[in-house]
């Protein structure tokens, strides 16, 4: 789903996978220790091993993992979101 796209054009079909992605997303999450962004360490010190996961996050300019299109960097709302124009166009 495109970062920009309007929530009330979004499908309910598309609504729906997107749920299952998320729920895939945060077990896998969960289960590789989370993600670990700048100086973040867990309660024993390690670090999160899912950031080796991410597909777009922090990759602005690098090449989609699925397809290749270089991957955008936008701002909404005073944050950095990241995109890619080919995999997420609707």
């Amino acid at each position: 789903i495109n970062p920009q796209r309007v929530a009330g054009r979004i499908t309910q079909q598309r609504y729906e996978k997107l749920v299952n992605a998320i729920q895939t997303v945060l077990r896998q999450a969960i289960a590789k220790g989370g993600t670990t962004l700048k100086d973040f360490v867990q309660q024993d010190g390690q670090t999160g091993y899912f950031q080796i996961e991410l597909q777009v996050y922090g990759r602005a300019g690098e090449a989609c993992r699925q397809c290749g299109t270089t991957i955008r960097q936008i701002t909404q709302a005073q944050r950095s979101t990241y995109y890619c124009p080919k995999c997420q166009r609707y």
